[in-house]
């Protein structure tokens, strides 16, 4: 089995978005959803395309199947939702204020795949490409993903604050890009 990162081009797009929508995990219990991990909010095409035209977006291939994806983007993109109040809530914490970062996700690894190193890859590959252009990677998972918080803890990802939004509750985390290179 061999696993290989690259950049997508608009022809990766519809199998993308297809395997986003795959891992929304809408027909789980909340059981179910909390221990198998899911992706929340919905990206379209369009949405896509901008994220692809910014900091970018990384898919892992497992022989020519595309097996998994993580999508990273600047604070500037952040306009509206979890990701805008992701930005208010750093913006609140006086240590935060200088640092160049990046946000980091929606991630996710075809179950299929999962525990092959497709995350590992995915997080080397946007490690080596940001180290001396950022500082920090920034993501949020929601509380009631705990496979999510727990895949993120073990890749060495820490929390460094919290926020709510229309009653849910998230995590805020961050990780060293230099550290992400290592990964791989």
């Amino acid at each position: 089995m061999t696993t290989t990162v690259r950049r997508p081009d608009a022809t990766d797009r519809p199998a993308i978005l297809a395997l986003m929508r795959r891992m929304r995990g809408t027909d789980l219990s909340a059981e179910e959803r909390a221990r198998e991990g899911f992706i929340q909010g919905r990206m379209d095409d369009e949405m896509l395309a901008g994220m692809q035209a910014g900091t970018g977006v990384f898919v892992a291939e497992v022989d020519g199947d595309l097996t998994g994806f993580a999508v990273t983007f600047t604070p500037d993109m952040a306009v509206s939702g979890p990701p805008q109040r992701l930005i208010e809530t750093l913006d609140e914490q006086p240590q935060q204020s200088r640092i160049r970062r990046f946000l980091y996700g929606p991630a996710g690894v075809d179950p299929r795949f999962r525990g092959h190193g497709i995350l590992r890859a995915l997080l080397g590959a946007i490690g080596r490409e940001f180290v001396g252009r950022f500082d920090q990677g920034v993501l949020f998972v929601e509380e009631a993903n705990e496979k999510s918080l727990a895949v993120h803890r073990h890749y060495g990802m820490h929390t460094i604050g919290d926020f709510t939004f229309r009653d849910r509750s998230y995590v805020v985390m961050s990780f060293d890009p230099a550290a992400a290179a290592e990964l791989a």
